[in-house]
């Protein structure tokens, strides 16, 4: 610990010696601008000489350095090179003062640059620079303190008002509000109680907690969207690799460029117009030196990258975590998008829709019987009708996949699936094939009545659908259910193209040929599911959306692109995140290779100056930057 310390202290105390030099420089610098231009002193050359000299060494030390290591090593043209060439070239035809400017302004935009880009990281790196330094757990009856990658499955955790959830876990004693914000990007809290499950990451409001783990704290939400934003931060576009390929062969060709740009119309005046070899040499070694000096390729190498990353961290922040920029760039190609209908469009959750009577018994009588039923089951049908009316019910018997059966003051009472029931009434029933979900109720081996169920559907699908079809060409649901269930949801929402009773394989084969269609267009396909039962299919799709679900495992290990708040209205708004990007990134390659072009052909001509070329560098640089991180803070 001690040495870790020391060499934090170290790397301070030289960061503060660097600076220190740096603004002597600059003081001293302008000091001898002044001395020069405002003072008549016949003898000031000598002293304005050291001065510049100090200046130029104070300046360029680090790019100097940086130059000869990359030509010990081979690496002969990169940034500093450039600067170096073109400053030792401004010295050498004696604008000794025009050599400084290059280094001071170089090091003030890459300290700029810095900045920026430090900015920009710190935004999707928020999460991660969260840290759980202890956490507090019941043991026996006492609280003892631990660290947080101790805690194991069934651990107590005592969390206090203000301190952060370390692992998922269900409440087991008091009530709060929990701000969920780090991890679903959801500003307003949730209401938890005892038997709630909740999340690590989330900030306990009010009131003490006490919370059974039922993770470790590396297998918790938390700790896997960390890590899946760490993964997201190495995979590079294309773009980013075509611009570092790019800038491998493009800094060595404008050297050779700028070198021919200074030897061959010197050579040129001095054969063909028998001009003074020195001379020639002067004029075009200043005009090699702007057009080194604009060359440089600082504004696309590290703008275009600072895109992307601007985009991943104002997804993020929106609770979209995107598994690298590449599909952000994927986003742009994308004219066809995939549904899987169950928790994904619909709420995953069934409800009571209608209740039918076959007998002289009502409504609430079929509901009375049916829910004292079910609320001995498990069965997601089961939590739908559940609830305990009746409370002298003996003699229950579960079937599985059939139904419950039971007494109810000495009479036979029943509910189940069609087949279940007719076994027990030996009545004959006709199930409806046009109803969602029905389960059947009978008494006294009488059927007396059904209850039809739904899967709502989300509030926000219809929106998000119309947002969808004015973006992409292709919507389409693929779902295992029934074809009269697909069909009223896909009506209901504004989805033309749908396909039913499909099995896994069979959903695999039909988004096969959706992709082979596209394929041959030059076209991705977007598949959202919600990422439990989904999994082939977001796999094998060009970019994979999952709803969160909770931080469910398969949903952000398995997915490309996860919605943490299962929100479906974050979709059309990822894609316009994704347009925003590629537009920024456009006007940033016109801004910058604009500007540039325009000052390397006015400064061949001899129509510029090196601190116009400084600015077309350095100023341009900052100005893409600025673009990048400033344009995708704005509203989509």
């Amino acid at each position: 610990m001690s040495d870790c310390c020391g060499a934090c202290k170290q790397n301070t105390e030289n960061k503060n010696i660097k600076w220190a030099i740096f603004i002597f420089g600059i003081i001293l610098y302008f000091g001898a601008l002044g001395f020069d231009f405002g003072t008549q002193y016949t003898n000031k050359e000598p002293y304005l000489t050291i001065a510049y000299l100090v200046c130029y060494f104070a300046f360029g030390y680090n790019i100097l350095k940086e130059a000869t290591i990359g030509i010990y090593k081979r690496e002969f043209f990169n940034e500093n090179s450039l600067m170096a060439i073109a400053s030792i070239g401004a010295w050498a035809i004696g604008e000794g003062i025009e050599g400084v400017a290059i280094l001071l302004f170089y090091r003030i935009g890459e300290s700029l640059e810095g900045l920026i880009v430090e900015k920009s990281k710190k935004q999707i790196q928020s999460l991660n620079a969260i840290k759980i330094e202890s956490v507090k757990i019941l043991d026996k009856d006492t609280t003892k303190t631990i660290q947080p990658q101790d805690i194991k499955n069934g651990d107590i955790l005592v969390i206090l008002a203000g301190d952060r959830i370390p692992a998922d876990g269900i409440v087991i004693k008091g009530s709060s509000s929990i701000d969920n914000s780090a991890l679903n990007g959801e500003s307003i809290p949730k209401s938890v109680s005892v038997d709630d499950f909740v999340l690590s990451g989330g900030i306990n409001l009010d009131g003490t907690l006490h919370i059974k783990a039922t993770k470790s704290y590396y297998d918790s939400a938390f700790s896997k969207v960390i890590r899946l934003i760490e993964e997201g931060q190495t995979q590079k576009s294309k773009s980013e690799e075509f611009i570092r390929k790019f800038a491998r062969y493009y800094t060595p060709f404008v050297t050779l460029l700028a070198f021919a740009i200074v030897i061959f119309p010197s050579l040129y005046e001095f054969i063909i117009l028998d001009s003074n070899l020195l001379e020639s040499l002067k004029i075009w070694l200043y005009r090699g030196i702007i057009f080194l000096v604009i060359s440089c390729p600082c504004a696309l190498v590290i703008s275009i990258p600072l895109t992307f990353f601007a985009s991943l961290g104002r997804a993020s922040k929106e609770g979209i975590l995107i598994k690298g920029s590449s599909y952000i760039e994927s986003l742009n190609s994308a004219n066809t998008i995939i549904f899987d209908k169950t928790g994904t469009l619909t709420k995953g959750t069934l409800k009571i829709k209608k209740v039918y009577k076959f007998s002289k018994y009502d409504e609430d009588f079929i509901l009375k019987i049916a829910g004292a039923l079910e609320a001995h089951s498990n069965h997601p049908i089961a939590k739908a009708i559940a609830n305990n009316t009746i409370e002298n019910l003996h003699t229950i018997k579960e079937f599985a996949g059939g139904g419950i059966s039971a007494i109810y003051n000495e009479n036979k009472v029943a509910v189940g699936n069609a087949k279940f029931i007719e076994n027990l009434t030996k009545q004959k029933i006709i199930d409806d094939d046009n109803l969602k979900c029905q389960v059947f109720v009978s008494f006294d081996n009488e059927v007396i009545g059904s209850i039809e169920l739904e899967d709502e559907i989300k509030n926000e699908a219809k929106e998000t659908i119309q947002q969808l079809n004015k973006i992409l060409e292709n919507i389409y649901i693929l779902s295992g259910d029934k074809q009269n269930v697909v069909k009223e949801v896909a009506q209901e929402i504004g989805i033309k193209n749908y396909f039913s009773q499909l099995l896994p394989a069979d959903k695999v084969e039909h988004l096969k040929n959706i992709l082979k269609e596209q394929k041959q267009k030059n076209k991705k396909v977007i598949f959202v599911g919600d990422g439990i039962n989904d999994a082939p299919s977001l796999a094998l799709c060009d970019i994979g959306i999952a709803m969160g679900k909770a931080g469910s495992d398969v949903a952000l290990e398995g997915a490309d692109i996860v919605i943490m708040n299962d929100d479906l209205k974050k979709i059309p708004q990822l894609i316009k995140i994704a347009k925003k990007t590629r537009l920024i990134l456009w006007q940033n390659i016109i801004l910058a290779l604009g500007i540039k072009v325009c000052i390397m052909v006015f400064g061949v001509f001899g129509f510029t100056s090196i601190w116009m070329a400084l600015f077309g560098d350095v100023g341009v640089a900052i100005l893409a930057l600025l673009n990048a991180t400033t344009s995708n803070k704005c509203k989509v």
